[in-house]
């Protein structure tokens, strides 16, 4: 009989606040921290041992976006005022085992969320490997350890309350400051169109109004403006910064059409 691949769950818990007082470009300064933990096959939290160390690949803007992290919970903490995609590499104690990657969505719509990931190894590792991944070399092959539905029902699909926001697309770090991100923020800023404005004519919108404003983005998009689609999650998002003018200009003029009737 064939071995069966050995599946384990991890989930990527990440918590975010506000700090008071400090600002961005407009935005709040947040505090955020990300931390891995295991999930047995009851549902219960375990710890990593078959994960030697992690490493976060954040946005460039950071001056030290690769950071590498070895010890259990494997937590990273930064702080800055923009939301980003992320990746987390794994790194196994079996070092002939390929790293494994995920993709996280670091975002500040819930102050705590957990997402959960499957893990999916082949059986032909070594005893040493095996034992971490606290699967008795003489069961494996007879050891059914996965349940797709319920690891699909423990996965944390979260649903924003709004379908499009201002998504911050530049991050600095700790060692940023009012004064020292202005040369790095050299976005095409428009005088004339007030982002933060614009940004909350979108949540006057009602859904047909943002349906038509996604496809006036969609059309006049550029390799340069950074625009995000989510399907799976119907969400969209865009960094207003990126837009240019003209697109601003159009976008408050279809806005004001629509909510001055």
């Amino acid at each position: 009989m064939p071995q069966k691949d050995i599946i384990k769950e991890i989930k990527v818990i990440t918590d975010q606040h506000i700090v008071k007082g400090q600002k961005q470009h407009g935005f709040p300064m947040r505090k955020w921290k990300i931390s891995l933990m295991g999930i047995n096959a009851n549902g219960e939290e375990e710890p990593l041992p078959y994960v030697e160390y992690v490493e976060y690949l954040l946005h460039h803007t950071f001056e030290q976006p690769l950071r590498k992290v070895t010890e259990y919970p494997f937590m990273l903490q930064e702080k800055g005022w923009g939301e980003f995609d992320m990746k987390i590499m794994l790194y196994f104690a079996d070092k002939s085992t390929t790293p494994y990657s995920l993709d996280h969505d670091l975002n500040f719509q819930l102050a705590h969320y957990e997402v959960s990931h499957t893990l999916t190894f082949k059986p032909d590792l070594k005893p040493s490997f095996l034992k971490l991944l606290n699967q008795p070399v003489e069961t494996i092959s007879s050891r059914d350890t996965h349940n797709s539905n319920g690891a699909q029902a423990k996965t944390n699909k979260r649903r924003r309350e709004d379908t499009l926001k201002p998504k911050s697309k530049r991050i600095k770090d700790d060692a940023s400051s009012d004064d020292d991100s202005s040369a790095a923020a050299s976005d095409d800023w428009n005088d004339e169109v007030d982002i933060h404005a614009l940004a909350d004519k979108f949540q006057q919108l009602d859904a047909d109004d943002l349906v038509d404003l996604v496809k006036l983005v969609k059309a006049n998009q550029t390799a340069d403006m950074y625009v995000k689609e989510d399907g799976e999650a119907g969400e969209f998002h865009i960094d207003l910064r990126t837009l240019g003018n003209d697109l601003l200009h159009r976008l408050w003029q279809f806005c004001s059409q629509r909510l001055n009737g």
